[in-house]
């Protein structure tokens, strides 16, 4: 058993080195395979059995996955930094505030950049989401579609919680565990619900931590190395 220090280098190897390229290529393959061999009959055994599944609070646990929230949070703190560095009467503060308008910057960028790519993608890939296999008995794809009930892939709730997560995780890395079991309920949650497919939520939370670990890697980078 790896101790928590040893975890935590571990994840920072991974944060520093992992060839994200090669990791797409497995993902993609992945939820084909899911897709293709799984996913719909899951969908339709959770429709047959709501009322056994917790589905309310699966339906609560899933609001931590909206954006909106958390970036509200994140301006607020990001602001709140930029005026604690400016005033001279917290001069012997500077530093730390400095350090949290990185922080709540690279939050901000982590939950952004990988929504706009999450839209993008959305958009184009045009897939049903599952009421339609319930009402229509439609599953596949319309792509080019800007109708919110055919953008199902990726999961937005899954990329904004694991973005945000994987961020806090490379900020704070002795809490990994805890952040990590947070994006995968909400992530679970969207499954539970029938907003979306399990490959929904896979890609979804892919695109989530990749965004976060580029950022870290080529832009925030500091934040891993100066935390103890």
């Amino acid at each position: 058993m790896l101790n928590n220090e040893s975890k935590i280098g571990k994840f920072s190897q991974i944060i520093r080195h992992q060839p994200l390229g090669l990791t797409l290529f497995f993902v993609i393959v992945f939820i084909i395979f899911v897709g293709f061999f799984f996913e719909r009959n899951l969908a339709l055994l959770i429709d047959q059995h709501q009322t056994y599944l917790f589905i309310d609070t699966f339906r609560i646990i899933t609001v931590i996955g909206d954006a909106t929230w958390w970036l509200v949070i994140f301006v607020i703190g990001l602001s709140v930094s930029l005026l604690g560095s400016q005033l001279s009467i917290l001069e012997k503060h500077k530093e730390k505030f400095k350090r949290y308008k990185s922080i709540f910057l690279y939050l901000i960028l982590s939950c952004v950049v990988s929504g706009i790519l999450h839209h993008i993608i959305k958009i184009i890939v045009g897939r049903y989401r599952p009421r339609y296999l319930f009402t229509e008995d439609l599953y596949g794809f319309s792509p080019f579609n800007f109708d919110i009930a055919m953008n199902s892939f990726p999961s937005g709730h899954s990329q904004t919680i694991f973005s945000i997560c994987v961020a806090l995780s490379i900020i704070y890395p002795k809490h990994l565990i805890l952040f990590l079991l947070l994006a995968i309920m909400v992530g679970v949650s969207r499954i539970m619900i029938l907003a979306h497919f399990p490959s929904d939520v896979i890609f979804g939370a892919y695109l989530g931590i990749v965004t976060a670990i580029l950022l870290n890697r080529y832009y925030f980078r500091v934040l891993l190395s100066k935390q103890k």
